[in-house]
């Protein structure tokens, strides 16, 4: 069983599982472990998935100690998830340093949705209908800015590409969204506005030659390999990247969620 391997990317992570916390057995359903290009003993299962949106819930990760059968494995320890129940959770698979998981400084116990800081609630203006990324805003708040985030009941969080004002002779504002919504927001339906600007984050990506170059220059900027990322804002406001190298290796493969550009948080 090594201790790393080359890929933030292991082959399938199909069905969805549920874990066991007091037995750290992982259920599978409609999932293929063990089989080839599927999850090995001495992979590293990430369970649920990190990223901006409703459906986006990160329990954390795993090492894989043993494979039962194509729906059941066991997993070595707990103490790098978040504590939360997982049942019919989606999942990825990773070959990052083992080592890591041990480690408390990337625990998903000390992570938090409240770096997203709420600083106005408004209501929509007009109908915005399903499959549109334009959202009509009664009194839009001073201060929203592209990159900020939008909240709605049904449509969860999204974020904003910038902030444009209507031209239909009202005086109307609107927000722009990075991507479309899936439910229809109704007139007078409530909107949260979110920023990024608290908290502190920490996440081990997979670096390659490829996202190395689309980080250069960037607070991102780091080497090629398995990097811990730990992100938090000062005490001015300023946002803060630390980078830890874990094991300078080319030829990483990546493919999961999150992919680490310029903007991996987002």
């Amino acid at each position: 069983m090594a201790l790393w391997g080359n890929s933030d990317a292991v082959g399938s992570a199909d069905g969805t599982i549920t874990l066991n916390y007091s037995t750290g057995v992982v259920t599978g359903t409609a999932t293929t472990f063990g089989a080839t290009g599927s999850v090995q003993a001495g992979d590293i299962i990430r369970i649920g998935v990190r990223a901006v949106g409703a459906a986006a819930t990160y329990y954390g990760d795993a090492t894989v100690v043993s494979v039962a059968s194509t729906i059941s494995l066991t997993i070595g320890s707990t103490m790098g998830l978040s504590g939360v129940a997982v049942a019919a959770t989606t999942y990825q698979v990773s070959q990052y340093p083992q080592s890591a998981i041990l480690d408390q400084t990337y625990a998903e116990t000390k992570e938090s949705d409240s770096a997203y800081t709420t600083y106005a609630t408004r209501t929509c203006s007009t109908l915005a209908g399903v499959a549109t990324d334009i959202i009509p805003i009664n009194d839009l708040p001073e201060t929203v800015a592209a990159n900020d985030f939008l909240i709605t009941p049904v449509n969860g969080r999204i974020k904003i590409s910038s902030v444009t004002q209507l031209a239909d002779g009202t005086g109307a504002t609107s927000v722009s969204l990075a991507s479309t919504v899936g439910t229809a927001v109704a007139v007078a339906g409530f909107c949260t506005f979110q920023r990024f600007n608290a908290g502190y984050d920490a996440y081990i990506y997979g670096v390659s030659a490829a996202e190395k170059t689309l980080v250069s220059g960037t607070q991102y900027d780091t080497g090629v390999g398995w990097v811990g990322v730990t992100t938090y804002h000062d005490n001015h406001g300023n946002l803060r990247v630390k980078k830890e190298v874990l094991v300078a290796a080319s030829g990483i493969t990546t493919g999961n969620t999150p992919l680490y550009d310029a903007a991996p948080l987002t």
